[in-house]
């Protein structure tokens, strides 16, 4: 799991990020596009003998899309793109982990893949079904329909150890599925269940922030 071989790894980077967002809310967007770029460089200083570049972004856009819904409410076609790459050393606890509530929800986390490279792509069509008022409180509770492909461009044989192989992960993977999502006090509350391509599903379980 390690570079040095001991258990222990030093790093120092230094971190870049970077936003663009013109959508209408930043929790609950409806319309606009977000883009987010990041940049971080391992720098190899006394134990800290890692050394690698990793490049990273992302853009979403959201699309005013009256398909169908069950009460008052906006509907939206939300669409979102990643990728990235790591440039020199990786070890697995660097590599993107591909699956899971984060990426493709048909999957459990990292079950898709663990590489030095990624593109993922979703798929979302969000609707409202009903809201309700609980000590002086409003609850939107909402639906969602969506499609998740995430893939390692092959590049798991050069994470240190390929744990991909080790643990027979395939590289790439498509889920799909339907959940609800609720606005709530504490953070947005998501209960997801999704199919993957092997014919397995998963049900996640999330609050806190949005996926993107």
């Amino acid at each position: 799991l390690t570079e040095s071989g001991d258990g222990q790894d030093d790093l120092l980077t230094v971190n870049l990020a970077a936003v663009y967002d013109s959508s209408d809310d930043r929790l609950y967007p409806t319309q606009g596009t977000r883009l987010r770029f990041g940049a971080d460089q391992a720098i190899p200083i006394g134990n800290a003998d890692i050394d690698f570049t990793r490049f990273s972004g992302s853009i979403s856009q959201f699309i005013p899309f009256n398909l169908f819904g069950f009460s008052a409410g906006p509907r939206t076609l939300a669409l979102n793109l990643q990728a990235g790459t790591v440039l020199g050393d990786v070890p697995p606890y660097e590599a993107y982990n591909l699956g899971g509530s984060e990426s493709v929800r048909g999957y459990g986390k990292g079950e898709v893949g663990s590489g030095s490279s990624f593109i993922q792509a979703t798929a979302e069509y969000r609707f409202p079904i009903f809201s309700f008022t609980a000590k002086e409180k409003k609850f939107d509770v909402g639906g969602v329909l969506f499609v998740d492909y995430a893939t390692d461009l092959d590049t798991d044989d050069e994470v240190t150890g390929n744990p991909a192989e080790a643990r027979d992960k395939p590289g790439d993977g498509l889920g799909f599925g339907a959940g609800l999502r609720a606005r709530t006090p504490i953070g947005l509350l998501r209960i997801e269940f999704a199919l993957n391509d092997d014919g397995d599903s998963e049900l996640h379980f999330v609050l806190g922030s949005d996926r993107f």
